[in-house]
């Protein structure tokens, strides 16, 4: 990781900032792909936390990470230093620490998260909703790259309460998208973030509807597709569609049905497996977090009031989202 002079950047998180210090350039552009950075640290208001990032081995008194990450908070001073010899691994150790305060934020207000993807333009938010194959992400990218819509969330979506009702925003991950999708939007998405070792060349030359059943992906950032991240959308004054996604039997598409009870349907989707998991749900930073019957019980909350404001809906696709938009705009939901 190349060294630079030490200096001072600012990292927004759409509610709360970050004063990030480094001496390393090519951290800096690692974290580019994740946060919105400007430099010279944060220029509105008080930064949440300072981390102090260097390529330099761990100290003593340091905590250590399973890849020996030295890191060491100070929840007095809210300054917290990560040391490691190993560029990557310092990289990786600070995006997740900057997300950590995005966490933090939305721990205070009892959030919850979904599995599922959300996209909005000025007037509408519509919300996919499924399990892991289900396609949201296909239908959020056809979203963004053919419809213009601002892509929200990868499925990491959380929901929160502020003072003007529901919120939404989402974690920043890499955005994995499979190859056959990938070959279909080629020529609007450029490079990849990271390509796990995919030989496109070999797709290319598959016939297209082979491509489909290859679970090999390519990875992307929301900063490789033009979007801001991570962005919170207040829902009170857009209309709001969830839809209960998976592609339809033999490809059939069908039309969008009313779900009978909505936050039932929605229950299976609430994300215990990423909040309860250590291994993923990482904590470098002190952080008060609720047990997982207190999450339950909000999350419950959340979804009704989510079922309140929205219509909920179970559709079956192929990967388009034009057939859900026409379905609205037939139905007097004007974009």
């Amino acid at each position: 990781m190349s060294s630079s002079t030490w200096r001072e950047y600012g990292i927004d998180l759409g509610t709360v900032t970050i004063a990030l210090q480094t001496g390393h350039a090519d951290l800096v552009r690692y974290l580019r792909e994740f946060y919105q950075i400007t430099d010279g640290g944060p220029a509105e208001h008080p930064a949440a936390w300072t981390i102090r990032a260097e390529a330099r081995a761990a100290e003593r008194d340091m905590a250590l990470t399973p890849w020996k990450v030295g890191y060491r908070a100070d929840p007095g001073g809210r300054v917290l230093t990560i040391y490691s010899t190993n560029e990557r691994d310092l990289a990786i150790t600070t995006r997740k620490a900057i997300r950590e305060v995005l966490l933090d934020y939305c721990e205070a207000r009892h959030y919850t998260m979904l599995h599922a993807s959300a996209v909005a333009d000025d007037n509408r938010v519509i919300l996919l909703v499924g399990d892991k194959g289900s396609g949201k992400t296909t239908l959020a990218l056809n979203a963004a790259l053919t419809w213009g819509y601002q892509y929200l969330s990868n499925d990491h979506l959380i929901l929160y309460r502020s003072g003007d009702g529901l919120v939404i925003t989402s974690l920043p991950t890499p955005i994995p998208i499979k190859i056959g999708t990938y070959l279909d939007y080629e020529d609007r998405l450029g490079e990849p973030w990271e390509n796990e070792g995919v030989d496109i060349d070999a797709f290319r030359k598959m016939p297209r509807l082979a491509r489909y059943g290859r679970d090999r992906r390519l990875l992307f950032t929301f900063a490789r597709l033009g979007q801001p991240h991570p962005v919170h959308t207040a829902l009170g004054q857009r209309d709001v569609t969830v839809a209960l996604a998976d592609y339809g039997p033999n490809g059939r598409v069908s039309v969008p049905a009313p779900v009978e009870d909505p936050a039932v349907a929605l229950w299976p989707h609430v994300r215990f497996d990423w909040v309860f998991d250590p291994n993923l749900n990482t904590r470098y930073l002190p952080r008060r977090e609720r047990n997982r019957d207190h999450y339950a019980h909000d999350s419950r909350g959340l979804l009704t009031d989510l079922a309140a404001c929205s219509r909920i809906v179970q559709w079956c696709h192929r990967g388009k989202l034009g057939p859900l938009s026409d379905w609205l705009a037939d139905s007097g939901v004007t974009a």
